[in-house]
């Protein structure tokens, strides 16, 4: 297996690794103080780069990434409540100022509408990036062994509002946390709860986590949910035809066809999430987080290891490097970004003013 010092011939010359990190979402948790996170680092050249300007960004630190589909330079950056558009190029960072934001997690482009999946209020947001604007939430709610899928417009949207704080108190049962796009052309969200989970459940499983094994997807076309089996589950990417999982609480990658068949499993160490493919070299990268305390029930037997990234063969499913990370006390989020893009980062300057908009 590579050492950290070959980390040069893991990742392509034109390439670089962007990793996002944060502390844990539970203050019980954590371990690491506030000033000490590194939100954002970048492994090229064999090396972790530190993107100081990110290090204040969050309470938590950063989640999540989505690059404009046009407009070269410009990245979308997301920490627990606040969505952020970056300007590379001209050095300027805009707070979208996006209301009613919790515990978010992965950012995905389609076209000209970037899904949040709004995860502390089991719910999916559409936000317009021609007119900087949300257009849509989705909430997710469970009736019976069946989901509700339930959509409004953003026009009235402060009508809304307590609706979405509603929804949070009686309905959070899925724990949503990404919007894709299926092989099948319909748009699908992962869930920690294909079939619902009720709010006593929910409260013994922060604690316990025993209820943790029913996690899957929910097609908000037709409102069908897919039992997977999955614990935990995060990061979900399409590998030359295939879906490939983050089943965190099993520290693997699940493998599963288009039509959601189990093509196998890859072992890995930790809880596994963030996940970017680099097809010129044939290699997936996952992030790796050590195990915090409430989680080890889901995995009582798996040995604590450090924070890092691995990079595992697209082919043999082989893990073939290792690198570990410090300042952050969970992995994020994993994307394969541009050389340049990631020079850029690196170079923004910490004091780069901020701007702010309402959306």
């Amino acid at each position: 297996m590579a050492e950290a010092n070959t980390w040069g011939t893991l990742i392509h010359p034109d390439e670089a690794l962007l990793v996002l990190g944060s502390l844990h979402a539970f203050p019980q948790d954590r371990r690491l103080e506030r000033s000490r996170v590194r939100p954002v680092q970048i492994i090229m050249d064999g090396e972790v780069h530190h993107a100081s300007c990110f290090d204040s960004w969050g309470e938590w630190g950063v989640i999540s990434m989505a690059p404009h589909p046009q407009a070269s330079g410009v990245l979308y950056l997301a920490t627990e409540t606040e969505l952020f558009k970056v300007d590379l190029v001209h050095q300027h960072v805009v707070d979208l100022r996006i209301p009613d934001l919790r515990d978010l997690h992965e950012l995905t482009m389609a076209e000209d509408t970037l899904w949040l999946a709004n995860t502390g209020l089991d719910q999916i947001v559409a936000f317009d990036i021609a007119r900087d604007h949300v257009t849509e939430r989705v909430n997710l709610s469970a009736y019976g062994s069946s989901p509700k899928i339930s959509s409004y417009l953003a026009e009235g949207e402060d009508d809304q509002r307590q609706l979405a704080g509603d929804v949070k108190e009686e309905a959070e049962r899925f724990h949503c946390n990404q919007v894709f796009e299926g092989f099948d052309g319909d748009r699908y969200v992962l869930v920690h709860y294909a079939l619902g989970n009720s709010q006593l459940i929910r409260r013994a499983a922060r604690r316990l986590m025993g209820r943790h094994g029913n996690g899957g997807v929910v097609n908000l076309s037709t409102s069908e949910a897919t039992h997977l089996g999955l614990k935990g589950p995060h990061t979900l990417r399409k590998v030359r035809g295939d879906y490939w999982v983050c089943d965190s609480g099993r520290s693997r990658v699940s493998v599963y066809g288009p039509d959601w068949t189990p093509r196998g499993t890859i072992s890995s160490r930790g809880w596994v999430r963030g996940a970017a493919t680099s097809e010129s070299l044939g290699l997936f990268y996952v992030g790796v987080s050590q195990f915090r305390r409430r989680y080890l029930a889901l995995n009582p037997k798996v040995p604590q290891t450090p924070n890092m990234v691995q990079a595992i063969s697209i082919e043999t499913g082989e893990i073939l490097g290792e690198l570990t990370l410090s300042g952050v006390e969970r992995v994020t989020n994993v994307y394969v970004i541009p050389r340049g893009t990631a020079a850029a980062m690196l170079d923004l300057h910490p004091d780069v003013a901020v701007s702010r908009e309402a959306s």
